[in-house]
């Protein structure tokens, strides 16, 4: 294969180098050493596994908002959800006469409509109404109408720290007041600091449960959580020391333990303030914070488990004073009802909430994430998803709804194409070339402006380009297979086996951790077979 000149920005696909990595390979050429096989279609084997050791007993599934606490101490499920509903609706807050709050035993406490109900519920009904003012955030620390909580926190603090660690730290407060909180109905229903099985996720899990997640595309994300956790720790009460009053107090009171569970509950349960308070309460903010410098947690509300494929609004009523969740399908007695925390993968899930979405026929949620190299934190137009199912096929729903440059529904998408987000393609094609070689690379007779844009990216990603921009084609594809490569090597040299083969002793976190890195495999192993079923592939390989 001829050589490509690499544009202006390449190093961020392929290194500070600038080289650009190999030429296309037949997927039974392909080496990450010359003596070590990569990748097999026939028979995958890790190359370095390192071994699990199996324990004992099993950890016990999360339950959101159950206390993990052993039964001698444990308040009953259902005294549990009475406590709360019953607070809640002191204060204003309302569930639909159909609706009830259950323990299901695999999502922890959850919406349904009554067993006994007589009739469906029907699409957009409003499922629960929650008061802002049962609302727990920055904006209680800060606004003075807000403030329920008389764990005043220091002038100087909120001042000097981030919007969203003052919420942390607020919980933190208000939990260690016990019941003498506001919220104290709401904070027992969620799982207990102590009992870390319940809430930890991924970057808190125990150092023999994380290392299975080394060698993922969640790995980073792992790191750098864990520490802007420690940083923000370490600051809050360095400021806490230095200021007045209870200052110091606070500043003791807060462990490790309690800012990672503080942590964890504002990701796993809260929401972005933009989307379910009013705009009075953005206006009530101090100068220079905007509503989404932090997030809220919703008492009750939050009970909604998430479905990526429901409907869902949340409005706020006329006065702007209540929240009300509602759902746009039909839901019979007996059923679950289901909140949709927005598009997130499964990734994004298991790092953010600590569960997946199983695969089925009509929908998959498995994508691995592909970042340019940028100094600053990539944009989100910078990165890229690659998908376990083609883009057309329609399980594959949350990488269209991602997506920004749309093909033609007849365009015949290469397979090396398939799997992976259009964007990314087009973005590294416009990288190697300059847009004044577009005309000449993929001539569109004709045609201008947009209409010869759409053209040559048809011609592109069907794979009908000739002369020079074959190169660019061909050499687009080896930087697309060079990423997969990269990241099934991570994998592959991070493997593990586990000893005795019995899966039924390992940890839930160690079980999800294996899950997840056999969901990555899965993913680049169906990316390089769909690729290496083009004849582009066959043309391109014979010189090694």
């Amino acid at each position: 294969m001829a050589a490509v000149a690499a544009g202006p920005g390449m190093d961020q696909w392929v290194g500070t180098t600038g080289a650009l990595p190999h030429k296309i390979k037949p997927l039974h050429q392909v080496n990450v050493a010359e003596s070590r096989p990569f990748f097999s279609t026939s028979n995958p084997q890790p190359p370095f596994p390192r071994h699990l050791v199996s324990h004992a007993a099993a950890t016990p599934a999360l339950s959101y908002l159950v206390s993990g606490q052993d039964e001698d101490a444990m308040t009953a499920p259902d005294k549990v959800i009475q406590t709360l509903v019953d607070w809640a609706t002191s204060h204003g807050a309302t569930l639909h006469p159909s609706v009830d709050v259950y323990h299901d035993a695999h999502t922890g406490l959850s919406f349904r409509v009554k067993p006994d109900a007589c009739a469906p519920l029907e699409p957009y009904e409003p499922v629960v109404s929650l008061p802002t003012s049962l609302t727990l955030s920055y904006l209680n620390a800060v606004v003075p109408r807000a403030k329920n909580s008389q764990a005043c926190l220091p002038e100087s603090f909120l001042r000097a720290a981030s919007p969203h660690v003052v919420g942390r730290i607020l919980l933190i407060q208000e939990y260690l007041r016990g019941k003498d909180s506001f919220w104290w109905p709401y904070l027992q229903a969620l799982p207990q600091p102590h009992d870390t099985n319940a809430w930890a996720l991924a970057p808190f899990w125990p150092a023999e449960e994380a290392e299975l997640l080394e060698g993922t595309n969640v790995e980073v994300g792992i790191e750098k959580i864990r520490s802007d956790v420690e940083r923000e720790l370490r600051q809050a009460k360095e400021l806490l020391l230095e200021s007045c009053g209870s200052g110091p107090a606070i500043a003791k009171s807060l462990t490790a333990n309690l800012y990672r569970w503080a942590y964890c509950i504002f990701s796993t349960r809260s929401f972005r303030p933009s989307l379910v308070l009013s705009e009075a309460q953005g206006d009530s903010l101090p100068q220079g914070v905007s509503m989404d410098d932090f997030s809220v947690l919703l008492p009750l509300f939050d009970i909604g488990n998430h479905d990526m494929t429901t409907d869902i609004r949340w409005d706020l009523d006329k006065a702007g004073s209540a929240c009300e969740l509602r759902v746009g399908k039909t839901h019979c007695p007996g059923q679950q009802i289901f909140n949709n925390y927005s598009m997130k993968t499964n990734a994004e899930l298991l790092l953010g909430y600590g569960f997946m979405i199983s695969e089925t026929d009509e929908l998959h949620n498995d994508y691995t994430h592909v970042r340019k190299r940028t100094k600053a934190p990539p944009l989100a137009s910078e990165e890229y998803l690659i998908s376990l199912r083609p883009l057309q096929h329609p399980s594959s729903l949350l990488m269209r709804s991602k997506q920004a440059l749309c093909l033609d529904a007849d365009t015949k998408v290469l397979g090396a194409f398939q799997h992976v987000q259009p964007d990314m393609v087009w973005d590294i094609f416009c990288t190697l070339s300059r847009p004044e070689q577009h005309e000449q690379l993929i001539p569109a007779p004709g045609r201008a402006g947009e209409e010869a844009e759409r053209f040559r990216r048809d011609r592109f990603f069907s794979g009908q380009v000739e002369g020079e921009g074959r190169l660019y084609l061909e050499q687009t594809i080896a930087l697309i297979q060079h990423k997969v490569l990269q990241e099934l090597e991570r994998l592959n040299e991070t493997d593990v086996e586990i000893v005795g083969g019995d899966i039924d002793l390992l940890t839930r976190n160690q079980k999800l951790a294996l899950d997840y890195r056999e969901r990555c495999r899965r993913v680049l192993e169906g990316t390089l077979e769909t690729m290496s079923q083009d004849d582009i592939f066959t043309d391109s390989g014979d010189d090694q």
